[in-house]
């Protein structure tokens, strides 16, 4: 009688049994691996998103003008307006608005607490022949704060060096410096960011300004 060679019932329930196990264990590894590349790239995303917002404040606030762009309630010119959680001015726009000329830009932080938002909205400026401002559709700059505020530091009209503050009282002048303190969510950190405004904060032309906003009906 020939012996028949082979693998018994046995034997091929236990190679089935290492060969799950091997398995289990090589999808466990591209799991891990899926979620490491997509927190990595989440994390990229996010860094890339925080450093485009920090590139369009610097160029918007360090180009900002005092230029007129409203009367106050006193008949006074405006050319800036900030608190802690917003700050409205005139600077030159994004690429895209480039043949737009000079776009009146507001600043803002947005949002439930613990989860804000900062968005930047653009609008045309008032001429003697145009409309009044329009405000846009704010855009995005960056998401996930925890808190933030917006800090102002500058001079008085006598030259005297004021403190920082969270509040722009003088409409008529620009401040020196805006400062934007942000705490991030997710982990991801806001260095301290500042920036000097290049313009001379008393540089406003008040007569034609007035002339040109009264024009267009133009108010706070």
């Amino acid at each position: 009688m020939t012996k028949v060679s082979g693998f018994s019932l046995m034997e091929t329930l236990a190679a089935l049994a290492l060969l799950a196990l091997l398995l289990l264990g090589v999808f466990a590894s591209l799991d891990t691996i899926a979620r490491s590349t997509h927190s990595s790239l989440a994390a990229t995303e996010r860094l890339d998103q925080m450093r485009a917002a920090q590139n369009y404040l610097r160029r918007a606030l360090s180009g900002a003008l005092p230029y007129p762009w409203a009367l106050g309630k006193d008949k006074q010119v405006v050319v800036f307006r900030g608190d802690g959680q917003g700050a409205t001015f005139v600077s030159p726009g994004p690429g895209y608005l480039a043949n737009e000329g000079l776009q009146l830009q507001t600043l803002s932080l947005v949002g439930e607490p613990g989860d804000q938002r900062l968005v930047i909205a653009f609008a045309p400026l008032p001429t003697r022949s145009g409309a009044g401002v329009v405000p846009a559709s704010p855009e995005t700059l960056l998401e996930h704060i925890a808190s933030g505020r917006i800090v102002y530091g500058g001079s008085d009209a006598h030259g005297r060096v004021l403190p920082w503050r969270t509040s722009w009282s003088d409409e008529q002048r620009m401040p020196t410096m805006v400062g934007i303190e942000l705490t991030l969510r997710h982990g991801l950190r806001w260095p301290t960011f500042v920036v000097p405004l290049r313009m001379d904060p008393g540089a406003v032309n008040d007569r034609e300004a007035y002339v040109r906003l009264a024009a267009t009906g133009a108010t706070p």
